[in-house]
């Protein structure tokens, strides 16, 4: 379970084309210039300028920044909101259509040009119907094309309403776009999932579990020979440690959980970025350090936290996962229990369990 698939040993491939959450928010270019600015100062005063090889420039210099700058410097976790791809050797995958679509349309688009017809299909998961989880939808390509294929699946609510916003009968559809639904030829069926009724496609299968979120939001497992990556994004959980869900993600190896808010901003003590305290109970989202514990409740392997907040600031969130790492490690020595590994999965992040 790693980020380098050098030996290609792996039943489950994750790649994160979206994990910003509520609204996309990209770099501003005052954001970027100032990432160029601290990056040169750490180099300079770690005296890392000297290991730059004129003669073999820009490799030496991808080394200094790979060796010596933090991720926060030399990268970001992304704009994009939700959208998360997955491939297993039955079927390819894709959980929500938030901005991050449209990026995995293009790579997707590339990847299949020289791929039979009949070997081009997809299945969409759709957790619920919020607009950051749906924007993306009509501007991925790949839906143009009637040489694909994508299924959609979604609760019953979520699929009766894709049915209606494709048809663009309904007043928000002619609201929010142009007449390009019916354009979108790449998809040809839109299911509700049945009750404790998993989805099996050869040595895969997904299920899924109902979340606590305004308007309702399922979370899904997906299993593939012994492995298993729980998406459970948009949850609000009542008690700190949800063991319904635990439950559900048992001995999963990788969990990817709402991580918008820390605990203290969930409960209105402290504000986010420059934004005054507010409590923010009811809204839908779990505060950080509770969906660790309910990892620790699952046993599973990895903890992914996603869905950031927009105002939240790359080096804020490298700072809170250097803090949630230190709280996980108490965690384990007094629950005298193994310790998932943490991380906030940035765009274009491939994960291999």
């Amino acid at each position: 379970m790693n980020e380098d698939n050098s030996n290609n040993d792996w039943n489950i491939h994750v790649k994160y084309w979206g994990t910003s959450g509520s609204i996309s928010s990209p770099l501003k270019p005052s954001c970027v210039t100032q990432k160029v600015i601290d990056s040169i100062c750490t180099l300079i005063k770690g005296g890392h300028l000297k290991d730059i090889d004129p003669s073999n420039l820009e490799s030496s210099v991808a080394k200094m920044v790979h060796d010596h700058l933090p991720f926060s410097s030399k990268s970001t976790f992304g704009g994009n909101t939700s959208c998360v791809e997955i491939n297993t050797d039955d079927c390819l995958i894709v959980i929500d259509c938030g901005t991050g679509i449209m990026n995995f349309g293009n790579s997707l688009e590339l990847k299949w040009s020289a791929i039979q017809k009949d070997e081009r299909k997809g299945l969409i998961l759709f957790s619920h119907m919020h607009y950051d989880h749906l924007f993306g939808l009509p501007m991925c390509q790949s839906f143009y094309d009637a040489n694909n294929s994508f299924d959609l699946y979604g609760s019953e609510k979520v699929a009766a309403n894709l049915i209606e916003f494709f048809g663009q009968n309904s007043d928000m559809a002619n609201s929010l776009y142009p007449p390009i639904l019916s354009k979108i030829k790449a998809i040809k069926k839109i299911t509700p999932f049945e009750e404790n009724s998993p989805l099996v496609i050869g040595a895969t299968t997904i299920t899924h579990f109902a979340l606590n979120h305004p308007g309702g939001a399922n979370a899904y497992k997906i299993e593939c020979k012994g492995k298993s990556y729980v998406y459970a994004s948009d949850h609000e959980q009542l008690t700190e440690t949800d063991t319904g869900l635990a439950n559900f993600a048992k001995n999963a190896d990788a969990i990817y959980m709402d991580g918008q808010y820390l605990l203290s901003e969930y409960l209105g003590h402290s504000g986010i970025g420059s934004g005054l305290p507010t409590k923010r109970i009811g809204w839908g989202h779990s505060p950080m350090e509770w969906c660790l514990l309910t990892a620790f409740a699952a046993n599973a392997k990895s903890l992914h936290l996603g869905h950031r907040d927009p105002n939240r600031s790359d080096i804020e969130t490298e700072n809170i996962l250097a803090y949630l790492k230190g709280h996980a490690v108490e965690l384990s020595k007094s629950n005298q229990q193994n310790c998932p590994e943490i991380l906030f999965p940035h765009e274009e992040l491939d994960f291999f369990i």
